[in-house]
């Protein structure tokens, strides 16, 4: 079919007026933030195919997720090209001539060559051309256009030619200008040029050209043309209004976007339509990005000098307009005014009586309208007492009056609409706040402190509903069910006659509703304080029947285009669905229209989101499917990456749980978009994410496989390991104990007869021990006896003295034997502490001389005491006592006519006492005798008892006591202490 045949030659537009918010990010320009981007250069904008956002930039590559902007370098960038459903995006440094290529969401340096080399064609260098911009900076030059299967080759002389792979290059009969340049643009494989001057546009394929003479906006000399070829974008921008362009069954089509004054004066050099979520991007030279989210929301304002923007009731006046008390029609896009107006006490109340007339609140008095005057003539109704408010509801006429108390709480009822005759009136327990007709016989009456079925005929209280709840409205539906909003305690469901407390938003905004209004597709749109909520009626009701039905209401905010999230209630009517169609609601910036069926929900794609990057104890990874924990760890954060252009995050209801065959509980994603996973044992998890992806509320889940990896000791094999470990320890461990206790039963058995003999002989040893002592003891005292015999016999004044002087001494030295004996006695039988308080050995040694001294020295020996006096010990005092005790003792006894020295010899290790007598000495048979008895012989002699105690006591203080003759006679005896004992001062 010839060219000239086709039907695109038809232009159409599409036009509907939109509103828009919007917001700039910049670098500290205009209205920029200063926070999101290094610089205010916007070369040029694409989106990928995973729904994410990229922008050119002379100081770099910038991702944008919806939420915030991540920069990938420092490179000054030229513009996008590529092919985006082939997941092929690049863009190359305008210096260095290097590209970079965006693909799986991340952009790497290629190494192929540059992507930006100009074509060459019989030895013409032809630049690449993707884009015009709004600066009209193309000039003549050569340029090359790959579209399709061919290329369109553009020389400086305006010449053009065309190439395909089975066609020779051969001329386009066109010659182009450089204002033709400035409006070129393509969709799919046709190139348009526009001639303003001629008001025609020129289109070109497959090399032929066609022209339509037909006026447009294409051609219009006000126009300018914004071209991406990447994205497939063509925009018009006619007098600050904003068209995009549509090659719709071989017909240019232009659809209205929105009015935006100021694009020609901000040097806008890119622009991209992300359709699917209604945002617009402007990227400009100086300014930065500014982001225009499209609504069909419409907030309307008087825009009136020193008045507030904060609106209450409103009736419907016309088809597509509303009417407030203050005289102000309010259309979604103007307003304007049909009546003088004075402020009101109170805009909360509004009506139409049954001639359209239209009533509010005056001082105590209801203020009327005149349809008939254009509601220019008014008068009032006024009353006897102190009214708060009046309604209509059905046929009824009423009116709330304050008590003594100056509550409203009477319930006054008008025999008809004029309010000049009450019929009756009911006294409330509290404040009346709103009322609703049942049918002519019921009324349901919302007060501060509960909610009441009234008869009307009865004229009473039939029934209390509800106590200790504070009503702000009551609403009938198509269906006949009522539903009720309060003031804290959120939205309920009223049949018959019973309440339903409904399930509160995840904020828990919706526990201050307003109040609602049903589409015909039955959904409900609530207003409350903090935004307006979407919820299928059937979802509520089937909530009723079953609690544990998931209801997910949908958030709209001032992401969706309010002005404030803020809307009105407390107000009759608190919102009104107009002839057309439009729903409306008061807010504390306007009256908000909209129709609910143009109005979108927003949700991610199940394949736009991406569970790739965490960070463990603060150090970024990056891992596909698995995610493996080293042990040690403290805290793991997993991270959600998401385009976030679908308004808000909670209205996914997105929600994470870590599980194992314990299972796990769901925990709410918040706009961090993380995960955090705390201190966990070793295992294997699986990490689930769910959310909403449409408005039936179905979830869509994604699952990560992580290993939290065990430490060393944590491993199977280790405690395998340690188990047989364990298990050949314990049998060690008996095997060790059983034979140890052989040994010891041995052993035990051996010491059994050892100690049975020692007994045997100790005895033995006891019984020729005290013989010894009976013997010791006999002796002195048959010498007392004889001397006594003596005395009697003998006359003599000095053998008396010298028998008494005798006698005394023997009674003294047997007192210090018997002393003595006894403290032995005491030693052999108890089990005495071997060490002691510190004392100086040299005066223990002077009190012993002194027992013994009288006896020396009749014998003619001298006893010395060499011991050193600064020599402390802490040997028990009665063991070492009882040892010099005897061991003086013997020496006197056979030592006459000599001397006994007593001396120390101190070491570092020991202290040794030595008695030396000159008597007559131990024979070498009694030496070695004490010597084998001191190691543990059970021979027993009569030598004496002294030594034998010495010996026992020696052993006792594990001391040591060695034997020697002395020279030329008599015996030296050496006490060797413990190095424990040795002190000196």
């Amino acid at each position: 079919m010839k060219l000239y045949y086709l039907i695109f030659l038809f232009f159409f537009i599409h036009i509907h007026c939109q509103n828009y918010s919007s917001k700039w990010y910049g670098n500290g320009y205009g209205n920029g933030n200063g926070e999101d981007l290094p610089q205010n250069s916007i070369k040029d904008i694409v989106k990928d195919k995973y729904g994410f956002i990229w922008l050119s930039t002379q100081s770099g590559l910038l991702k944008y997720d919806g939420k915030k902007f991540s920069l990938y370098n420092n490179e000054f960038l030229g513009d996008f090209f590529g092919n985006i459903n082939k997941d092929s995006i690049i863009v190359s440094n305008i210096m260095t001539n290097k590209s970079i290529i965006i693909s799986k969401r991340n952009p790497t340096w290629l190494k192929k060559k540059n992507y930006t080399d100009p074509l060459i064609d019989n030895k013409i260098s032809y630049r690449k051309l993707i884009k015009n911009s709004l600066l009209n900076d193309l000039n003549i030059d050569s340029y090359y256009i790959k579209i399709g299967f061919g290329i369109y080759y553009l020389d400086r002389n305006g010449n053009m030619e065309f190439k395909t792979d089975k066609i020779d290059k051969e001329k386009v009969h066109f010659k182009y200008s450089e204002k033709n340049l400035r409006s070129i643009f393509s969709h799919d494989d046709y190139i348009f040029m526009t001639e303003p001057e001629r008001r025609r546009t020129v289109f070109f394929h497959e090399g032929r050209v066609s022209y339509d003479n037909t006026p447009t906006l294409y051609n219009d000399p006000k126009s300018k043309i914004y071209w991406q070829q990447t994205t497939g974008q063509v925009f018009i921008i006619n007098r600050g209004s904003i068209y995009i362009s549509k090659f719709i069954n071989d017909k240019l089509t232009l659809t209205y976007l929105t009015k935006y004054e100021n694009i020609e004066t901000e040097f806008s050099t890119s622009m991209f339509y992300d359709e699917e979520y209604e945002k617009l991007y402007l990227g400009t030279l100086t300014k930065g990005l500014n982001i225009l989210t499209l609504s069909k929301f419409y907030t309307s304002q008087k825009k009136i000098p020193y008045m507030p923007e904060s609106v209450y009731a409103a009736l419907p006046f016309k088809k597509n307009s509303i009417i407030t008390q203050e005289g102000v029609e309010y259309y979604k896009d103007k307003t304007k005014t049909l009546f003088p107006f004075k402020k009101s006490i109170d805009p909360r109340i509004l009506l139409y009586d049954s001639s359209h007339n239209i009533l509010y609140e005056g001082f105590s008095s209801i203020q009327r309208r005149n349809k008939k005057s254009g509601f220019i003539k008014k008068d009032s109704v006024n009353f006897p007492m102190t009214i708060k408010t009046f309604y209509k509801s059905g046929k009824e006429n009423m009116v709330t009056a304050y008590d003594e108390n100056k509550i409203h709480r009477f319930l006054y009822f008008f025999t008809d609409e004029s309010f000049s005759q009450i019929r009756s009136k009911i006294r409330f327990p509290s404040a009346v706040s709103i009322m609703k007709s049942i049918n002519n016989d019921f009324l349901y009456v919302g007060c501060t402190d509960g909610l009441y079925l009234v008869s009307i005929k009865k004229n009473r209280i039939e029934k209390t509903i509800a106590k200790n709840i504070f009503i702000k409205n009551i609403v009938q539906t198509s269906d006949g069910n009522f539903w009720v909003t309060t003031s804290g305690k959120g939205v309920y469901l009223l049949k018959n006659n019973t309440l339903f407390k409904l399930p509160d938003d995840r904020n828990n905004y919706l526990a201050n509703a307003h109040t609602l209004l049903e589409d015909n597709k039955g959904n409900f749109w609530i207003s409350s304080n903090n935004g307006l909520f979407k919820i299928a009626k059937k979802k509520l009701l089937n909530y009723v029947k079953d609690p544990k039905t998931k209801v997910n209401y949908y958030r709209y905010t001032t992401e969706h285009g309010f002005l404030n999230n803020e809307f009105n209630g407390s107000c009759m009517p608190c919102a009104n669905i107009l002839g057309d169609g439009e729903f409306v609601f008061p807010s504390m910036e306007g009256f908000v229209f909209f129709v609910p069926d143009e109005i979108k929900t927003y949700f991610p794609k199940s394949d736009h989101i991406f569970i790739e990057r965490a960070s463990i104890d603060n150090k970024p990874i990056i891992f596909k499917n698995n995610l493996l924990i080293e042990g040690d760890y403290k805290a793991a954060e997993v991270y959600i990456d998401i385009a976030y252009y679908y308004k808000d995050l909670e209205n996914t209801y997105m929600e994470a749980k870590l599980e194992n065959n314990k299972g796990g509980q769901w925990k709410t994603i918040h706009n961090d978009r993380k995960y955090t996973i705390n201190k966990m044992p070793p295992g294997k998890y699986n990490l689930l994410i769910r959310f909403i992806t449409s408005e039936d509320g179905a979830f869509t889940y994604k699952k990560v496989s992580v290993e939290i990896l065990p430490k060393f000791y944590e491993t199977l094999l280790f405690q395998i390991s340690m188990t047989v470990l364990g298990i050949v320890t314990i049998v060690y461990l008996i095997k060790i104990r059983t034979n140890f206790l052989n040994k010891e039963l041995k052993k035990t058995n051996n010491t059994l007869t050892i100690t049975k003999n020692k007994l045997k002989n100790e005895s033995e040893y006891q019984q020729k021990l005290v013989e010894s002592i009976s013997h010791d003891i006999a002796s002195p005292l048959r010498f007392i006896s004889l001397l006594s015999k003596q005395l009697r016999e003998t006359e003599s004044p000095t053998l008396q003295r010298e028998y008494f002087d005798s006698i005394y001494d023997s009674a003294e030295h047997l007192y210090k034997f018997t002393l003595g004996l006894k403290s032995y006695t005491a030693l052999y039988k108890e089990d005495f502490n071997i060490e002691g308080d510190e004392y100086v050995l040299y005066k223990l040694v002077e009190e012993k001389i002194l027992i013994f001294q009288n006896i020396a020295r009749q014998n003619g020996t001298f006893i010395e005491n060499r011991c050193d006096q600064n020599l402390k010990i802490n040997s028990n005092r009665d063991i070492i006592g009882a040892i010099l005790h005897n061991l003086i003792d013997n020496a006197v006894k056979h030592t006459v006519k000599s001397e006994i020295i007593i001396s120390t010899e101190i070491s570092h290790n020991y202290v040794e006492i030595k008695i030396a007598d000159k008597g007559t000495g131990m024979s070498k048979e009694q030496m070695d005798y004490y010597t084998d008895l001191l190691q543990g012989s059970d021979e027993f002699k009569d030598y004496g008892l002294g030594l034998h105690m010495v010996v026992q006591l020696v052993k006792k203080n594990n001391s040591q006591i060695h034997f020697q003759a002395n020279t030329p006679n008599g015996t030296i005896v050496s006490v060797i202490l413990q190095p424990t004992t040795i002190k000196i001062i």
